[in-house]
C-alpha cells in the first residue's frame, strides 16, 4: 500500500453497498466465509431475508467435505430467510425430514 493510499475498513461499508456484494456471492460462501468477516457482515448476512428468497446450494454439493454439514447450512439458510423462502436448490443431501421443514418455513 502506499503511502498516501488510504486504509479501508471493510466493516464500515453502508448496508446497501454491502447487500450489494452478499447478493452476488453463491450462499455457501456467505454462509461459510462473507458472514463470518465481521459483526455488520454477519448481520446483514444473518437479518436480510431478501438475501435468502432464492436459495441456491447446488454448488457446494460438489465440494462437499466431512466439515461442511450441508444439511445445517441448508437448514440456516432457510431459518435466516425469515419465511420468504421462494425457491430451493440443492444436490443429494436434502431428504424427506427436510422437505418438511422447508414447508413450514
Amino acid at each position: 500500500m502506499e503511502a498516501n493510499e488510504e486504509a479501508r475498513d471493510r466493516a464500515e461499508l453502508p448496508r446497501d453497498a454491502l447487500l450489494a456484494v452478499l447478493h452476488r456471492l453463491h450462499h455457501e460462501d456467505v454462509l461459510t466465509g462473507a458472514g463470518q468477516v465481521c459483526r455488520p457482515w454477519r448481520r446483514a448476512a444473518r437479518d436480510e431475508p431478501e438475501l435468502w428468497r432464492r436459495i441456491d446450494l447446488r454448488r457446494r454439493a460438489a465440494l462437499s467435505t466431512p466439515i461442511v454439514h450441508l444439511d445445517t447450512m441448508a437448514h440456516v439458510a432457510v431459518m435466516h430467510s425469515a419465511g420468504r423462502c421462494e425457491a430451493f436448490w440443492a444436490k443429494d443431501f436434502v431428504d424427506d425430514t427436510f422437505i418438511v421443514f422447508l414447508s413450514l418455513r
